[in-house]
């Protein structure tokens, strides 16, 4: 059995078509996944900015109670443990031992006397910030997962 010379140019440019379409499919499915794991990153990063940033708004807020007024009501602590116990389901172990670290800070700061109006501005100028520990952590954290992305 012998194959004509159409023959063979034939099932070359069938072969050819054929690889074509199946590097092309292959760089589509392989560009499409990688996209997709960009995306995941993204909306994960975006999570975590608003979890954190949230952990820090109702964190102040105790803190600044804590200062002012004795521990009367444990209702105010509740929207910030709930969202210890959000950060505890996706963030590293290094930003939930922060995190537990600010509540016990504010437990702690409830046991103390109340602080004046001019105690309060000392604390500030010095800088006494419970929070930046916090804030660094998942700073660091959030940068790293955004290296991902490039």
């Amino acid at each position: 059995m012998t194959l004509n010379p159409a023959s063979i140019s034939a099932l070359a440019a069938i072969f050819g078509s054929l690889t074509g379409a199946l590097a092309s499919s292959l760089s589509t499915w392989i560009t499409q996944r990688h996209q997709d794991r960009r995306d995941l990153l993204a909306k994960r990063i975006f999570h975590r900015e608003q979890l954190y940033s949230d952990f820090i708004s109702e964190s102040a807020r105790a803190v600044a109670d804590a200062i002012q007024h004795s521990f009367q009501d444990p209702n105010k602590l509740i929207p910030t443990y709930a969202l210890v116990s959000r950060i505890r389901l996706s963030s590293s172990r290094e930003v939930l031992t922060s995190a537990e670290r600010v509540i016990q800070h504010i437990i702690s700061t409830y046991s103390e006397p109340n602080l004046t109006p001019d105690q309060m501005q000392s604390r500030v100028a010095v800088r006494a910030d419970p929070l930046r520990e916090f804030s660094n952590i998942c700073r660091a954290e959030l940068e790293a997962m955004q290296k991902q992305l490039r």
